[in-house]
């Protein structure tokens, strides 16, 4: 049976739903949202988790206001970050939605940029 959503969870939802030239989709069983092709943030109960320009991540991460995003105990997920989005964080979050969701915006992220490597065809001589 689902949770009931908290009047701060439709807050932030409300928020990125909002923006201009967003889409949503289902990803890792979340509601995830898309500014063309890059996913900026997704939902998972009382969390928001979005990706950050990496300064703003850092400053987060050492103010221990955010935590990093992990895809099981020990591996963390590049920039992104999870913070509350639930109670009296609800307001910080929907300001750090409008941030990744500017970052997704621009063409030049901040931060490495990594190629994926073309497979090539063996071919039998």
């Amino acid at each position: 049976m689902a949770r009931p959503m908290s009047d701060s969870y439709r807050l932030v939802q409300a928020a990125l739903s909002d923006l201009p030239n967003v889409t949503t989709r289902k990803m890792f069983g979340a509601e995830a949202f898309f500014h063309g092709r890059r996913m900026f943030a997704f939902l998972r109960e009382d969390l928001v988790v979005l990706k950050l320009p990496e300064s703003q991540r850092e400053e987060l991460l050492e103010a221990k206001a955010a935590r990093p995003f992990l895809v099981n105990e020990n591996a963390g997920f590049g920039r992104w970050v999870e913070v509350p989005g639930s109670g009296e964080d609800a307001a910080r979050a929907v300001q750090l939605v409008q941030s990744a969701y500017n970052a997704a915006k621009r063409p030049d992220r901040d931060g490495p940029r990594r190629r994926r490597r073309r497979r090539v065809a063996k071919t039998e001589a």
